[in-house]
């Protein structure tokens, strides 16, 4: 290898280099008979394009005035030889049917998708919790084991296992340590995001009950709850409920309740009258709708069984 390509560049050079950019850079501008060519080309093509506009322009309108009317019927033969013909708005209130249909599929299995993905990232988001759980176990049972070991035997033992042994014991607790309050950390984490997500839902919810019902407000939601508390639920099982079905079929309850609250003399009537006296030997009488539902809702105390016994009392 040559000498002069391991010196290093003199200031000279670096001067010499710089100059060399500099002359590069003032030969750079080009002649301005170039620049008056590619303007008057630039105005040549702009003529073209705004004449091509204009002919497209008037192509539409042609078109747009040769287009047939909706009573128009329409006429063609299908694959199979079967000749067919319907009006033109047939035509296309079949094709507006057939689109609405196409977005509706399509949104409704992006929701599937992506109600597939949040179950898949719990699924994963509990298997590590699970993970790390057992492994925050394990290390406490073995710090446990260590706690109640007699160092001071150990020592006099063998004062070099000892020495090691102790050391590991605090290498596990700080490994514990960390481990806890990664733990912790995950889990206030995703109890913040349950919270936000039953926040959204909560809030969706709400707007579907505004919309689908006219005047729906604070009243309705304490009537809500009330007949919720009527029917046996509690007040934590209603502060989880954030479904508009659901909503709805309190609702319902409510309205129902509210619908006998202005009835209470005919169903003291109801409740006064005797019963018929039945034939001997004839069958009893099979208890009614609303009472197997009254007394399914009393069982299970659920939301299917309240909606049961709506359905039982109308």
């Amino acid at each position: 290898m040559d000498d002069d390509q391991d010196q290093s560049p003199t200031l000279e050079d670096l001067a010499n280099a710089l100059n060399d950019d500099e002359g590069q850079a003032q030969d750079a501008p080009e002649s301005t008979e170039g620049a008056d060519d590619s303007q008057a080309e630039g105005a040549t093509e702009a003529e073209s394009d705004l004449e091509g506009e204009q002919e497209a322009a008037a192509d539409d309108e042609g078109q747009a005035a040769q287009a047939p009317a909706d009573d128009a019927v329409i006429s063609w033969t299908t694959a199979g030889g079967e000749a067919l013909e319907a009006p033109l708005s047939e035509l296309k209130a079949g094709y507006l049917r057939q689109s609405d249909y196409t977005q509706k599929t399509q949104a409704l299995a992006d929701e599937r998708k992506q109600a597939s993905e949040q179950v898949a990232k719990q699924y994963q988001q509990v298997q590590e919790f699970a993970r790390e759980q057992a492994q925050l176990m394990n290390m406490q049972e073995q710090l446990a084991l260590f706690a109640k070991a007699d160092w001071n035997a150990l020592y006099e033992q063998d004062p070099t296992e000892a020495g090691r042994l102790q050391a590991q014991w605090r290498q596990l607790e700080a490994r514990a340590q960390d481990t806890a309050r990664s733990f912790q950390a995950k889990v206030q984490q995703r109890e913040a995001e349950q919270a936000t997500q039953f926040q959204q839902r909560t809030q969706e919810a709400l707007q579907t009950m505004q919309r689908d019902i006219p005047g729906f407000g604070t009243e309705q939601l304490k009537a809500m709850r009330d007949a919720g508390i009527a029917y046996g639920f509690t007040d934590a099982e209603l502060s989880q409920v954030a479904d508009a079905r659901t909503l709805k079929v309190l609702h319902e309850a409510a309205q129902w309740r509210a619908l006998q609250a202005k009835k209470p003399a005919t169903q003291q009537k109801v409740q006064a009258a005797p019963p018929k006296a039945s034939k001997p030997g004839a069958a009893s009488v099979p208890q009614s709708k609303r009472e197997a539902a009254l007394k399914q809702l009393n069982a299970r105390r659920d939301v299917h069984s309240l909606a049961a016994l709506i359905a039982a009392s109308e």
